[in-house]
């Protein structure tokens, strides 16, 4: 009997092709043990039928909770999440059945970066302003819409991984300082990767860029609220690169709509898709992105090729990196 892999639907594109190419699924096709079965793209959640259909799941959008796996006849073995996150699956439900769960940090680690630097740039040099003043007929308005140069700011970095790191050796030629919140990286560690280590609040009042990068956890869930934006300066940007309920959201609309702060740029929010009634939309000092800013052809292609070699890893009882659990 062939191993049978299922893979999220939603990672089909309009076209009806794999939205990260099909060269990555060559590896899959190349062999006669395993076959694929694209999963419905409606899917919201893991049902009890599909972890009783499929050896391994490769996860995008979908939920996967206790109950999906309780059933008596699940053959589900592996979760290969489609990313660096895996607030979606109940990780202690799947240790418990045995049920191993991935994701894919290298593939994502620049991309990632890189969008965090992409947002800082939009909002360095107020890039969509200036955009709308070409748009509106304000050419001669440009006087009055100057940009912030960069080589006397501090980037402050909240969670210092592989996606944190990668950030600090791509920024430290635009700023003249780097610091870092991470409670699980040492002083030492931190000097080692190029930033200086400071208390949650100290980045806060320091930085004129934060960059939100910590995994969403039982720990970071609300960790940014009002008493963070308080401690900012009103001339600095907030950027959330992490998962939407790391921040209260509410808070942050209320420092953006009270000049706490002076603007924001969010690839995540609360809610996903956004409330089309979110005030976050009517701002004007926010850069508002679907979870997707750092979506590109090579990054998909990379995060494809890591997740199904967890997959066939496992199939040929090969070391997996990147377990969560």
């Amino acid at each position: 009997m062939k191993f049978k892999i299922g893979i999220s639907g939603d990672l089909i594109n309009s076209n009806g092709l794999p939205c990260f190419g099909e060269k990555s699924l060559q590896q899959v096709y190349d062999r006669d043990d395993v076959e694929i079965e694209w999963m419905d793209p409606a899917i919201k959640q893991l049902s009890k039928e599909m972890t009783s259909r499929y050896d391994a799941i490769l996860l995008n959008l979908p939920k996967a909770n206790k109950e999906c796996v309780e059933g008596k006849d699940c053959k589900l073995k592996i979760i290969s999440r489609f990313g660096v996150g895996y607030d979606s699956v109940d990780i202690k439900a799947m240790k418990e059945k045995n049920i191993i769960v991935t994701n894919t940090p290298n593939a994502v680690r620049r991309p990632v970066a890189v969008a965090a630097l992409t947002f800082v740039f939009a909002l360095s040099g107020k890039l969509f302003i200036k955009d709308d003043l070409v748009r509106s007929g304000q050419w001669n308005d440009r006087t009055n819409h100057m940009g912030f140069g960069l080589t006397n700011k501090t980037l402050g970095i909240v969670g210092c991984g592989s996606i944190g790191t990668e950030l600090i050796k791509l920024s430290t030629n635009f700023f003249e300082k780097i610091i870092s919140y991470d409670p699980f990286v040492s002083k030492k560690e931190m000097i080692n990767k190029g930033a200086e280590k400071v208390d949650f609040f100290d980045l806060a009042k320091q930085s004129d860029f934060v960059v939100v990068l910590c995994n969403l956890n039982e720990n970071t869930k609300d960790l940014i609220d009002k008493s963070f934006f308080k401690n900012m300066k009103p001339t600095s940007f907030f950027i959330n690169m992490s998962r939407g309920p790391v921040v209260k959201e509410n808070d942050l609309i209320l420092a953006l709509e009270k000049n706490i702060i002076q603007g924001a740029g969010l690839d995540v929010m609360n809610q996903e898709p956004i409330n089309q009634d979110n005030k976050l939309l009517s701002l004007k000092n926010t850069i508002l992105t679907p979870h997707a800013l750092c979506w590109t052809d090579e990054c998909f292609s990379e995060i494809a090729n890591e997740a199904i070699s967890s997959i066939l890893n496992f199939i040929d009882n090969k070391p997996i990196e990147n377990k969560v659990n």
